[in-house]
């Protein structure tokens, strides 16, 4: 039975968050999130973060846990641990990208990283791109006419990359993480299929204008 969290981060958010919720989805605002998800008449089922980016919520209606300011985990990888830890078999992320500080985007691309590892089909978005890393497996893309699809290796190497359906197809290709040969591909009216037989990589899709 699939089961799905949708995350909604701090960033200021550039979509109707609401469009992508369905009925049945756990919600869980990170920190400032849950002011977002107040603007917009979402109703959190936990709100979870140290809150140095903003107010602590008096939430009557959701669960909140505190986290300490000073950790090893983001707030946003807390969540990870605590969709990993409660079986969820897929996750949304909102409002993680972008922003005024790059290192939190780069940081949760990491922990999207860490989703994919652990077998959660995780997709983090923002009104113009969506972003899915794949582990030692493969994934199929609809066409879809006005987007560029970028594939990335996320270590040092992803082993046997090839991608097929493509305008740019790649056939068992050692990919490194210094060279960007997969940026900027496109859809050529087909599925395309994506696979990478050993390692990580970070699949990229985002409007062409």
């Amino acid at each position: 039975m699939r089961k799905r969290c949708v995350v909604i981060g701090s960033v200021e958010p550039d979509i109707e968050i609401k469009n992508y919720i369905s009925p049945g989805d756990f919600v869980i605002c990170a920190d400032r999130g849950w002011i977002h998800a107040k603007n917009q008449g979402i109703q959190p089922d936990m709100i979870v973060g140290d809150f140095d980016s903003s107010p602590r919520p008096m939430a009557e209606d959701a669960d909140v846990v505190v986290l300490p300011v000073v950790k090893d985990d983001t707030d946003t990888y807390h969540i990870a641990r605590y969709i990993v830890e409660n079986n969820f078999t897929d996750a949304l992320f909102c409002c993680v990208l972008g922003g005024k500080r790059i290192e939190h985007t780069l940081a949760n691309i990491q922990t999207l990283l860490f989703l994919a590892q652990n077998r959660i089909n995780a997709t983090m978005i923002d009104s113009r791109s969506s972003l899915i890393a794949v582990s030692d497996g493969q994934i199929t893309l609809p066409d879809m006419p006005g987007k560029y699809f970028s594939v990335l290796s996320l270590g040092e190497s992803a082993e046997g990359v090839s991608i097929s359906g493509a305008k740019y197809p790649l056939d068992n290709y050692d990919m490194k993480n210094n060279y960007p040969i997969g940026t900027s591909n496109e859809f050529d009216g087909t599925d395309v299929h994506i696979s990478v037989k050993k390692g990580d990589i970070l699949v990229v899709i985002t409007d062409k204008d």
